[in-house]
């Protein structure tokens, strides 16, 4: 009787390894939680929406740049609208900004004059804002963007 307890031990744990296995080789229980689509798939999934959001966000976004390539790295596309509009209001540049918020260094633009987000991770909206232009109220610019975002993410749905 002993054994086989130990045997069926043996086989949850191997069971219980082979997922986390297949789960990206992560032994962390949240890495095998499947996340959201990303800005860009929420763009590539709707193709109407795109073509909406992207003629209401067109006076500011970057110039030359397209919606789709702007929200490459953000893993929601409120997110990615959200630091559009901050760039936009506080005249921060939107690479930065984009860095700072993603984590992920642009490969296009010039970020030269851009300070690195701590560690190489990536920064809340409020947090990043706070980072690049100190003098301004990070938590209401944040927060405004945010709403101004949904609003824009929801007319563009309708």
């Amino acid at each position: 009787m002993k054994t086989k307890w130990i045997i069926a031990g043996l086989i949850a744990a191997l069971a219980f390894l082979g997922a986390a296995n297949a789960a990206a080789q992560s032994y962390n229980p949240i890495h095998w939680i499947k996340k959201g689509p990303t800005a860009s798939e929420q763009l590539a999934a709707n193709g109407d929406q795109s073509k909406k959001l992207a003629s209401e966000l067109q006076a500011i976004l970057p110039a030359k740049t397209k919606l789709e390539d702007a929200c490459a790295a953000f893993r929601q596309l409120n997110d990615c609208v959200a630091s559009l509009h901050v760039s936009h209001n506080l005249k921060i540049r939107f690479n930065c900004l984009k860095w700072d918020v993603t984590g992920v260094q642009p490969v296009k633009g010039n970020v030269s004059s851009c300070s690195a987000p701590e560690g190489g991770k990536a920064l809340g909206l409020a947090k990043a804002i706070q980072t690049l232009k100190p003098e301004a109220d990070a938590k209401a610019e944040a927060k405004n963007a945010e709403r101004r975002a949904q609003e824009d993410i929801k007319d563009a749905s309708s």
